[in-house]
């Protein structure tokens, strides 16, 4: 691309931008801190990118989604229940939505199940601090809790009418950034409320061991600090 035509589309971009500030949207950028080697450095975050370069349809675009991720071209990244938008700077400011399946109720007893027996594996459960096994059935291409293709659908206002845009790729790297930050986002897009799946967790635990007060495992103040919840008091 020539100097005065890139010169052009910065200049075009940067004004709608303005526009839609003076509008109201924030148009906050997202910026990534490595600026080599993998884009996430997490537990969460890295087993996010890995899923996402797993998928043989993916490969090619998203090296070039990784590129603009890091040129700072994302604006506004929201992740809420099911879905992520983002607006991504390329010829022009594209809107792009990124529509996740929610986890169904099977694959959350299993990831209890998976965890169950191992007291600093829910603990855990955020940073990534777990058993082996537990690892393996979060992570899980068929069963876990990350994606595959057939849960993500894209849409994209750009002309590209592949599977997966450039823009669309910048926008999973993103995700698998933000998750480095706030890796609660994960289960909010997957729909899985935490504090049930530590329920779960504790009752497959106590199943299990028999135990006549599973709940004691867990204290009310690593519920609460782990998964941003507040619990109280029990009478007395």
């Amino acid at each position: 691309m020539d100097r005065d035509r890139k010169a052009g589309i910065e200049e075009r971009v940067n004004a709608e931008i303005v526009r839609k500030r003076s509008r109201g949207e924030p148009m906050v950028p997202f910026r990534v801190e490595r600026t080599r080697g993998p884009v996430a450095a997490t537990f969460w975050g890295k087993a996010w990118c890995d899923r996402m370069e797993a998928c043989g349809d993916y490969r090619d675009r998203l090296p070039l989604g990784r590129s603009r991720l890091r040129a700072g071209a994302i604006y506004d990244l929201t992740i809420t229940a099911r879905e992520v938008f983002a607006y991504v700077a390329g010829e022009e400011l594209q809107e792009v939505l990124v529509r996740i399946s929610p986890l169904d109720e099977a694959r959350r007893e299993a990831l209890a199940r998976a965890c169950s027996g191992r007291i600093g594996s829910v603990i855990d459960l955020l940073s990534g601090n777990l058993g082996q096994s537990a690892v393996e059935a979060l992570i899980d291409p068929d069963s876990g809790l990350i994606p595959g293709p057939t849960e993500i659908r894209f849409q994209c206002d750009c002309p590209d009418h592949a599977g997966l845009c450039v823009h669309g790729a910048a926008v999973l790297y993103a995700i698998g950034a933000q998750l480095d930050a706030e890796p609660a986002l994960l289960f909010v897009l997957r729909e899985v409320e935490q504090a049930g799946l530590v329920t779960q967790v504790i009752g497959e635990m106590g199943r299990v061991a028999g135990a006549e007060d599973a709940g004691a495992v867990l204290r009310d103040e690593d519920l609460s600090s782990i998964f941003g919840i507040e619990v109280e008091e029990e009478p007395s």
